[in-house]
């Protein structure tokens, strides 16, 4: 068996940055079980690679020059369905990315630093059909153990509200959302603000129509 414990998974790398590149061969290079067939650094040189090797995930980088890499994640998922798109990103600082690319279309991000078993368990989770990106699970119900303000915040994260925005709607610091966010992060073992949103929206807390 392989270190996936499936056939031979083949990833195409679409990366510009060479840093990274050179650390996405290094984690990949030597799996049992991966092929990297292609390597990208252009959003014009995706679309030839996945018609020719039909991989099974697409490593992007948001930052591939050339396009969008949000309407490329849903380009592939229109025409490369059995492909699973998983973006490059460093969070929080390209967070206004990851969520959109979340929603149209990919499986889920790594950074951009991921190490050997990171990236295996990302590959091991494309191969078991489930979201790869490195975090911890959110699928348990954590609203019970939220306060109303914590709920209240999540909410208005779901809505697409800066901390500046929540603080002025919930008449608070921004201070206070900060730390009423951390403390939800904590409960509902959240990691990052795209996370906050999935689990805001998968339990309930997504926005009013108001907002």
């Amino acid at each position: 068996m392989t270190a996936l414990d499936t056939p031979i998974v083949r990833v195409v790398v679409a990366e510009d940055r060479v840093p990274v590149r050179s650390g996405l061969d290094a984690a990949l290079g030597h799996l049992p079980g991966v092929a990297v067939v292609g390597t990208a650094t252009h959003h014009t040189q995706v679309p030839p690679l996945l018609d020719r090797h039909r991989p099974e995930v697409l490593l992007l980088g948001l930052s591939l020059p050339g396009g969008d890499a949000v309407e490329l994640t849903r380009a592939v998922r229109a025409e490369h369905p059995a492909t699973v798109v998983i973006v490059i990103a460093v969070l929080p600082a390209t967070n206004d990315q990851v969520l959109p690319a979340l929603q149209a279309g990919a499986a889920g991000w790594l950074p951009p630093t991921a190490d050997r078993d990171t990236v295996i368990r990302a590959l091991r989770a494309v191969v078991a059909g489930v979201n790869p990106a490195p975090r911890r699970p959110i699928g348990r119900d954590h609203r019970g153990e939220l306060t109303a303000r914590e709920a209240d915040v999540l909410r208005l994260v779901a809505a697409g509200l800066t901390n500046a925005e929540i603080a002025r709607r919930l008449a608070v610091s921004e201070a206070t959302v900060k730390t009423h966010l951390n403390h939800a992060y904590t409960k509902a073992g959240l990691q990052n603000r795209a996370e906050a949103v999935e689990y805001a929206k998968r339990h309930g807390l997504g926005p009013t129509e108001a907002e």
